[in-house]
């Protein structure tokens, strides 16, 4: 049925091909001989750009309105006639989970010819069946809640469809609406951050609990419904409201000077929301993040051991690992996410080296296990700031119980941080690493007292400089401003072969 109706959508010439772009690659796919499946690529796409393909979020993005009316009716119809194996990897959870959400917005948006939408609609109760038996709770974190947004979207384009929605599917939804109520209160701290603590992800997650209310919403007015539904949904409007606030708040605050969010664990550097701080400082304790917003400048530092503990997938080894704005511009950057496709390069952004952070040479803060895993973790001793002082006061113990303590004084216009390794177990070198963002070239010169000057020049108007008594050495590393690309920078690495100790000031 949906390869008939396929063939009756007229494309004209210029639009039987479309070029994808996912993870900052772009490939060009014929829509007359779509493949959906990588083995179909010979796996010269990644796993992960399949994966999106599979997705359609690109029906309803703004960056995507190329797509016509008629290439959109081509590709899911196509999708749906090819992909008839419900144990094919395009039938995975988190993929199914987004292309519900996605189709269903699709829907909503647009007017579907009545012709095709029956044969859609039958799609959609099918993957809403699969799905309901594949909810991810071994992946208790942004997956299953993502699971539970693409639940109540299919449900909701069927609500009305006796046809579809059955006493089946009602039990099913009672199911999601309480998992979702459940995982709301597991995932969303009480300081407003999603648990995995990556800025990117949290992004994610407020959008799917808007979405979540709003089809919450929806339910109350389905008045044939029985009652515990009706009830449930109400409160889980109520709850979501609570949590987009903390939420919203949240990625205010971890929105840096130059509009875009801090780049911790697995985030890529996109804008975040708009803020007005300008004389602000906060340890977050749930979320473990201390934050300082002032004068145009933003410093914010990661402060907890990899979370949540049970999943660490999204977790680097960074504590005490801070960036920098100075004057709304990146100064000290976090390395970023290199994405998922490439092991080594996702090891080389998990890694401690690629954080700004004291630490014994080639020793890892935390033992890293392939692509997601930690085995031993580092875990945070100590946090403490005195407002009235202007101090953060820092301990961590790595997987080797080594100590490390960072205390960081702050100024108008300079920060003083002292590092100390108070505890050794491990050989190698103490170390204190600084990455530079992309673009800066450091120069050295000597200044009184034996010290060594680091110029950095951002802009014509904007420079800092980095003091220290410490030997400097410049290196370069690569940084991951989003999945898929990478930028040559410079990192400087501080070491003292007489003591361990190390002391630096930003100035600027």
């Amino acid at each position: 049925m949906a390869e008939s109706l396929k063939e009756n959508i007229k494309l004209e010439e210029n639009q039987k091909s479309i070029e994808f772009c996912f993870y900052n690659q772009p490939f060009s796919l014929s829509l007359e001989d779509m493949k959906w499946e990588l083995k179909d690529y010979y796996y010269s796409l990644g796993e992960y750009w399949i994966k999106e393909l599979n997705s359609f979020d690109y029906l309803n993005s703004e960056k995507d309105n190329h797509i016509s009316d008629n290439q959109a009716y081509y590709l899911v119809l196509d999708w749906i006639s090819k992909n008839t194996n419900e144990h094919s990897d395009n039938w995975e959870p988190y993929t199914l989970s987004k292309r519900l959400t996605a189709w269903v917005k699709w829907l909503n948006n647009n007017n579907i010819p009545s012709e095709i939408l029956p044969i859609i609609k039958l799609s959609i109760s099918l993957q809403l069946k699969r799905l309901f038996v594949d909810l991810e709770y071994h992946k208790p974190g942004n997956h299953l809640l993502e699971n539970i947004r693409g639940f109540l979207f299919g449900c909701s384009s069927i609500i009305n469809s006796s046809q579809y929605f059955n006493n089946e599917v009602e039990y099913q939804l009672e199911v999601a609406l309480e998992e979702a109520k459940k995982q709301l209160n597991i995932q969303i701290l009480d300081d407003g951050g999603h648990f995995e603590r990556s800025p990117m992800h949290h992004f994610y997650m407020l959008e799917a609990v808007k979405d979540i209310k709003e089809l919450s919403k929806l339910i109350t007015k389905q008045v044939f419904l029985i009652p515990e539904i009706l009830e449930k949904s109400n409160q889980l409007v109520s709850l979501c409201e609570e949590k987009i606030e903390k939420m919203t708040k949240w990625l205010e605050i971890i929105t840096m000077s130059n509009g875009f969010i801090a780049q911790f664990n697995d985030s890529s550097r996109f804008k975040g929301l708009k803020h007005t701080f300008d004389n602000y400082s906060q340890l977050l304790e749930s979320s473990g993040y201390f934050v300082r917003h002032k004068n145009n400048n933003s410093f914010i530092l990661s402060c907890s051991s990899p979370s949540p503990a049970f999943l660490p997938e999204h977790s680097h080894c960074d504590i005490l690992s801070y960036e920098l704005t100075i004057g709304g511009k990146l100064a000290i950057i976090d390395s970023g996410c290199s994405g998922y496709e490439n092991e080594t390069l996702r090891l080389m952004s998990r890694e401690t080296e690629a954080h700004n952070l004291p630490m014994v040479q080639h020793q890892e803060q935390s033992d890293i296990w392939g692509m997601f895993n930690f085995g031993k973790r580092a875990k945070i001793l100590k946090r403490l700031y005195n407002d009235e002082n202007s101090k953060l006061e820092l301990s961590i113990e790595d997987q080797f119980r080594q100590i490390f303590n960072r205390t960081i004084v702050f100024s108008n216009n300079s920060i003083e941080i002292a590092d100390s390794l108070k505890k050794r177990r491990m050989e190698g070198c103490f170390i204190s690493l600084i990455h530079l963002a992309p673009e800066i070239e450091p120069s050295i010169t000597l200044g009184e007292n034996n010290t060594n000057i680091v110029t950095c020049k951002m802009t014509d108007e904007i420079k800092f400089s980095i003091i220290t008594e410490a030997n400097i050495r410049i290196s370069d590393y690569i940084s991951f401003p989003e999945f898929g690309k990478s930028i040559g920078a410079k990192m400087l690495i501080l070491s003292n072969k007489d003591a361990e100790e190390l002391n630096y000031v930003i100035k600027w």
